[in-house]
């Protein structure tokens, strides 16, 4: 029995809202992970204010995730919104798509138009900054060169940081699917 382009669209739609949100979830745990110890983030979120929190999500009722500033790192906070200051949203969870699997940059998607902001725009430039910051660490570099102009060439102690990231990346997502 064949079915019909309308399941085929929902089984779609469902995939790719879990890829969504397991990406924003394991961006969200990078952001803490890669500003605990990368200085290239903590030299860009040093002169954001303390407490500064900002959402990433998908609309209509997409998956979104909470950050906040604390000291000199991003911390994740959870899923959802959590009272953001700035709010980055993806159009539909297809522009989201693009952007999670590394298909196209966080630049690329503001200058296509695939996001709202709700906020600040100084603020989000500052966070889509810090967000290519996160993606070098978390994405392979064939991946890199898809989503980026000029991907930046990693120092051998980068290398290390991305090695010693990825390797703790999976027990971190695991213990904070719950928030």
């Amino acid at each position: 029995m064949e079915k019909s382009p309308a399941q085929s669209l929902s089984r779609s739609y469902r995939t790719k809202r879990s890829v969504v949100s397991t990406s924003l979830l394991a961006s969200g745990v990078a952001f803490d992970l890669v500003s605990k110890h990368s200085p290239e983030l903590k030299a860009e979120i040093a002169d954001w204010e303390e407490g500064r929190v900002f959402s990433l999500g998908v609309l209509p009722d997409g998956p979104a995730i909470s950050l906040r500033k604390e000291g000199d790192r991003i911390r994740y906070l959870g899923k959802g919104y959590k009272n953001p200051k700035l709010k980055l949203l993806f159009k539909n969870i297809d522009c989201a798509h693009l952007m999670m699997t590394g298909k196209i940059s966080s630049s690329a998607a503001f200058a296509q138009h695939r996001t709202i902001l709700h906020g600040n725009l100084v603020d989000a430039m500052q966070i889509s900054r810090a967000m290519a910051i996160v993606q070098s660490y978390l994405l392979p570099g064939s991946a890199l060169k898809k989503s980026m102009k000029r991907p930046p060439r990693p120092t051998p102690a980068q290398r290390l940081l991305k090695a010693r990231i990825m390797a703790t990346l999976g027990i971190a997502v695991l213990v904070n699917m719950r928030k």
